[in-house]
């Protein structure tokens, strides 16, 4: 999706920069009134010209209105989860369940650091946290049961018919005694 959509936005800008150099052309005079005449008169002289103008000016429209839809559906996030609660009908923002995911993820001793990044598709929520660890803890086991903390606290808020997915990603994991100083030289 990364490669669409920088291909949209670079389709985006040449447009706005041909567009800008034609009436950047026309205003100074660049394109002498007569020929610019000529080159239309040639499009509308030849069919098959026209029919080749024609389908070129097609396909750069549908073109545009496809990455335009793609720029519009990349721009606009789910950012939160709509649900019908025994109390009516509730609504839970993204950023709600990234700080409720981040607060229990940082009650864990061995958490030096967290991020929380939520996806949200209809019912279905991921909550992928970013983690940079201290040392002097079995990893597979901290992160076993911080997960399940973590989704005993989302699920609190979501209820039981939205989908739940944790995901730990682990950035790093460091010593309690190095200093972030030397850390950083040394993982340039």
């Amino acid at each position: 999706m990364k490669v669409s959509n920088a291909f949209a936005q670079i389709f985006a800008i040449f447009a706005l920069l041909t567009l800008g150099s034609l009436m950047i052309i026309v205003s100074l005079h660049l394109l002498a009134f007569d020929d610019a005449i000529l080159k239309v008169q040639e499009i509308y002289q030849s069919p098959w010209r026209s029919a080749q103008v024609g389908v070129v000016g097609l396909v750069l429209i549908a073109l545009g209105l496809a990455f335009a839809k793609m720029l519009v559906k990349a721009g606009r996030p789910n950012e939160a989860v709509f649900f019908q609660s025994e109390i009516g009908p509730m609504v839970v923002s993204a950023g709600t369940l990234g700080n409720t995911a981040a607060k229990a993820a940082k009650r864990f001793p061995l958490v030096k650091n967290v991020k929380a990044k939520v996806h949200i598709t209809g019912k279905n929520v991921e909550i992928k946290l970013r983690l940079v660890l201290w040392t002097g803890g079995h990893v597979p086991a901290v992160l076993a049961e911080l997960q399940q903390e973590v989704q005993q606290r989302v699920k609190r808020l979501l209820g039981p018919d939205n989908a739940l997915v944790v995901i730990c990603d682990v950035k790093g994991i460091e010593d309690p005694g190095t200093s972030s100083q030397e850390l950083g030289t040394s993982k340039k």
